[in-house]
């Protein structure tokens, strides 16, 4: 279990991001895979962007490096690193800078996913281990080491198999991360089993917070959008992809029997969860029998006892947080990627706060981050 790291926190965004710096293959990949990791190029603006697949389009910047942006200015293409990329978006030192501008104290850093994901292509085990390790170490050494007690990384999981999986998570334990990620069940299956069970059983040991960011990478994959829809599908996907996994996760058991395990839904917004709830525990009651469904709970109780949801924003879901959970819900910023109010996010914060209780509130902006991944 993590120590605490003996300071207090007022605001912390349970949810920002980083972009993988120029240099990080460079550093931190085994000369041996140099080949074929992912390669800067320029876009068709002159802005950089990152070659993942060599047979498929390159991957711009822009809407994940958006630093004190209007929104008339966002868009993909023509984002360069040390220009329109701010160095906040891939130096730990310059992130502690725009902090302190944003009044925010502390963060959780999730993975670029457009990287991580991109070595499961070859399908070379070596790699993939390869490539997480040094994305991992990156973010560790190369980042959060700036101010390890404000920057947070959240380790990624490689989906290479359950042992792999649980090897992971205790590396990520032992290295002083404070929280993992998924983009697949552990075990690499289609679908959530017993065999993943082990992997619950060393999170739920280890204290360690389990993320699913946007829903697990094979559900984002079925589905393509129509083009109109592309720039705003995100609103809406992680809170659907997030109800299908926590039925998943509450009708197979795995909080009987794990009761300690924490689940963290990323970006999935909490207006939608009192439904949800009250559609499961419809649902368990009217189908227990003949399912042959033996919850030791509510479906919503499982919620209240081993979930956080994170939000940016979300008024609605403010202003039904007793519903939602006092305890279950986490500010976040979404820094860098287009979703921010920075240096504005303290005033986002009065606008969307009105009216809650200045305890409601420290709740909700900072006690329950810094209860689950325990800071405090």
């Amino acid at each position: 279990m993590p120590k605490p790291t003996g300071r207090s926190y007022e605001l912390i965004s349970a949810d920002s991001h980083v972009v993988e710096t120029p240099d990080l293959w460079e550093k931190y990949l085994p000369k041996k895979f140099l080949d074929r990791a992912p390669k800067l190029v320029q876009d068709e603006e002159g802005g950089d962007a990152w070659q993942y697949d060599p047979d498929g389009p390159s991957a711009p910047l822009g809407l994940v490096s958006c630093v004190n942006l209007p929104k008339e200015r966002m868009k993909w293409t023509g984002f360069r690193y040390g220009h329109e990329v701010h160095p906040s978006c891939y130096e730990g030192k310059a992130r502690l800078e725009v902090l302190d501008n944003d009044g925010v104290d502390a963060e959780f850093l999730y993975p670029p996913q457009r990287a991580v994901n991109s070595f499961a292509k070859y399908g070379d085990k070596e790699l993939i281990e390869a490539g997480i390790g040094a994305y991992n170490r990156w973010l560790s050494e190369g980042f959060c080491a700036a101010d390890p007690q404000r920057l947070f990384g959240i380790y990624q999981i490689p989906n290479l198999g359950l042992d792999a999986a649980i090897a992971h998570l205790r590396q990520a334990e032992s290295s002083g991360f404070r929280g993992a990620v998924l983009s697949a069940w552990p075990t690499g299956n289609e679908q959530l089993t017993r065999e993943d069970d082990p992997f619950w059983a060393a999170a739920e040991e280890l204290q360690i917070p389990i993320s699913m960011h946007f829903g697990l990478a094979s559900q984002r994959q079925s589905h393509t959008p129509a083009k109109e829809a592309a720039g705003a599908i995100g609103a809406v996907n992680g809170m659907v992809q997030m109800s299908v996994l926590l039925v998943d996760l509450i009708f197979t058991g795995i909080f009987d029997r794990y009761p300690g395990l924490q689940i963290v839904g990323v970006e999935v917004g909490v207006g939608w969860i009192p439904h949800a709830a009250e559609m499961m525990d419809d649902r368990y009651w009217r189908n227990r029998t003949h399912a042959g469904l033996t919850l030791k709970k509510t479906p919503s109780q499982y919620l209240k006892d081993n979930w956080t949801a994170t939000f940016i924003i979300d008024r609605i879901g403010i202003e039904i947080r007793h519903a939602v959970g006092i305890r279950n819900m986490a500010w976040s910023t979404d820094f860098p990627h287009h979703g921010n109010d920075y240096p504005y996010s303290r005033h986002t914060i009065e606008q969307h706060f009105v009216n809650v209780p200045l305890d409601e509130r420290r709740r909700i902006l900072a006690d329950n981050a810094a209860e689950l991944y325990s800071l405090v």
